[in-house]
């Protein structure tokens, strides 16, 4: 009787125990099976949602096209072809979509309703970042590891004025909170704050422990930066005066980021096929996580209506799409 007792005492304690262990986390993203992408291979730079007509929009820079995809089915719309593209802005007033295109030397104007390029803007060296200023209806190009950014007016397809700016700039946007430009600086961890009315640079902010920052994006309702840089940091900067409020430790190699409004995510895109998952928060923001994804995960944007992140990437043989969802 001792032995079924002793037997039936260690049983309950083992379920006891069971119940008593702490869970394991959840990922704070959980990856659906990734799609290929008919007639296309290899790698993409910087990624875009069209919230507005539903788009995700994919500059494929080996492929040479600007690749746009319907966001609710996640199928091809259509491979437009640009030239080497880097980025894509969009001008949703005047029903356009302006490509970076970096070989090639040139902003290609494509039609957003049609999916039919029907212009290009010449510029002096090879695009890389591009941001559209929707008050003022101007495009902002930077020239990759250069030390120019260009501004382009939207309905003429011309370029204003060049802004000096100092060597290589990586990820460029604009507020519409503050009507400001927004610029990362690699050569010296610095994020510019252009004026687009005069378009002359007004202030010149540290990254701080953001070192050679790439990725930037921007919560404007609390009017703060946030930028990632390579060394694995990622800076909360206030954006009205360039103080740093906090900074968060990520994955390094990181390229592209994205703030989700709804849920106060930001979404870092690293090497490695890491994304960095981090919250914002009252003093701040803090990781919630590194999610392993199966492709390169460098770049990325956010669905602001679902919430998915999206991603593309490639290899010599074949390129795929893959959507992400918040846990």
């Amino acid at each position: 009787m001792m032995k079924i007792y002793d037997l039936v005492l260690c049983a309950f304690s083992f379920a006891i125990g069971i119940a008593a262990a702490p869970s394991r986390a959840a990922e704070p993203l959980v990856a659906e099976k990734p799609v290929a992408i008919p007639d296309a291979k290899d790698r993409f730079d910087f990624l875009e949602v069209d919230a507005a007509q539903r788009r995700f929009l994919a500059p494929h820079t080996v492929n040479g096209t600007l690749d746009v995809f319907d966001l609710d089915s996640g199928k091809l719309i259509k491979h437009v072809p640009t030239g080497k593209a880097q980025s894509v802005a969009i001008d949703e007033a005047d029903g356009k979509y302006f490509v970076g295109v970096s070989k090639e030397q040139i902003v290609a104007v494509v039609n957003s309703k049609t999916l039919e390029k029907t212009g290009e803007v010449k510029i002096s060296g090879p695009a890389d970042g591009i941001a559209f200023d929707s008050k003022n209806g101007r495009v902002y190009v930077d020239n990759d590891d250069g030390t120019s950014v260009w501004v382009i007016d939207a309905k003429s397809e011309k370029i204003i004025a060049t802004i000096t700016i100092p060597e290589a700039p990586e990820y460029v946007l604009y507020d519409p909170a503050s009507d400001t430009i927004f610029q990362n600086i690699k050569s010296s961890d610095q994020v510019l704050a252009i004026d687009p009315n005069s378009n002359v640079v007004k202030e010149k902010w540290s990254t701080g422990p953001a070192k050679k920052p790439h990725g930037l994006a921007l919560d404007a309702k609390t009017h703060r930066l946030f930028c990632a840089g390579n060394n694995g940091k990622l800076a909360v900067i206030d954006s009205t005066n360039g103080k740093l409020i906090a900074s968060v430790d990520i994955a390094t190699g990181t390229d592209q980021i994205a703030f989700d409004p709804g849920n106060k995510r930001i979404y870092c895109g690293c090497g490695g096929g890491i994304i960095s998952v981090v919250e914002e928060t009252a003093d701040g923001a803090r990781l919630l996580g590194n999610v392993k994804t199966p492709g390169t995960g460098r770049t990325l944007a956010v669905d602001p209506k679902t919430h998915a992140v999206w991603t593309a990437y490639g290899d010599k043989s074949a390129s795929f799409t893959l959507k992400l969802f918040p846990q």
